[in-house]
């Protein structure tokens, strides 16, 4: 079944139409399931779906249950109940502004990948002065660059630098050493949107990806393209991109440690 993200919608019937639609054969019998959840005629679904009515709240909670909702993802459903179903033009951008705030909260790569820092500002600017030390601490994860040789090979770094940079990550309870072994403690990190060290975070990174666009290794893969769209569409596309970067995640947090890589996509407003 394909996975619908309820906040990409503005409108909670095309969301339930849609998750029916992209339900295995076409959601065939589930608008007579859904009316027995919600306690009511399947005709009275069909019209709200496809016409002017409305669930109730306590319709829309249930529906949510039985569609198998996160508690998040039902409080959101019953926001865009409230809002279409707003009496007043004040109401209707009262409850429009929560909605856009609620959004703003899940697009929010800090909350959505539920990650915390765990170091002082101080270490932090240390940490992202250059990209060594975070590729370094992810290296550790891969059994074959987890002695001073294997990273001194892979990385080509001096071993003055190296051991400035591993003495750090050890000191910093990031990483431990056990019989010439380094090993990864914590191994994800995060700087929230407003740290002061983000533009710096990004700027390793993208010259990095620089240096990976002139070697032209086949094995990569670059984009970049500048696109004429509407407010909608760019808000569909920033949350798809964050679904996508959550799901990336969940995929990778047991993936098997063999190659390092680096993940960079820019989607902004010009």
């Amino acid at each position: 079944m394909v996975k619908l993200s309820l906040f990409e919608y503005k409108d909670y019937k095309r969301y339930i139409s849609d998750w029916i639609e992209h339900s295995p054969q076409k959601g065939r019998g589930l608008r007579k399931q859904l009316a027995e959840a919600i306690q009511c005629q399947t005709a009275f679904v069909t019209h709200v779906l496809s016409g002017n009515y409305h669930f109730s709240l306590e319709q829309a909670e249930a529906c949510g249950r039985w569609m198998g909702l996160s508690q998040e993802e039902i409080e959101f459903l019953l926001l865009l109940v409230m809002h279409q179903r707003a009496g007043t033009k004040s109401l209707e951008k009262l409850l429009g502004q929560q909605i856009a705030a609620k959004k703003e909260e899940l697009n929010t790569l800090k909350n959505r990948l539920k990650i915390s820092e765990a170091m002082s500002q101080e270490d932090q600017m240390v940490y992202y002065s250059s990209w060594h030390f975070a590729a370094i601490h992810m290296a550790l994860l891969i059994p074959e660059l987890q002695t001073l040789e294997g990273l001194q090979n892979y990385f080509q770094l001096s071993p003055t630098r190296l051991r400035h940079i591993l003495d750090f990550l050890v000191n910093k309870g990031l990483i431990k050493q056990e019989k010439g072994v380094f090993k990864s403690v914590i191994p994800v990190l995060h700087l929230g949107s407003n740290s002061p060290l983000l533009n710096q975070h990004h700027t390793n990174w993208r010259l990095k990806a620089i240096e990976s666009i002139i070697g032209k290794s086949s094995s990569d893969l670059h984009y970049s393209g500048v696109i004429s769209l509407s407010q909608d569409d760019f808000d569909w596309v920033r949350e798809r991109l964050s679904q996508l970067l959550e799901e990336v995640v969940a995929r990778l947090k047991d993936s098997k440690d063999e190659k390092l890589a680096c993940l960079s996509f820019d989607w902004f407003q010009i």
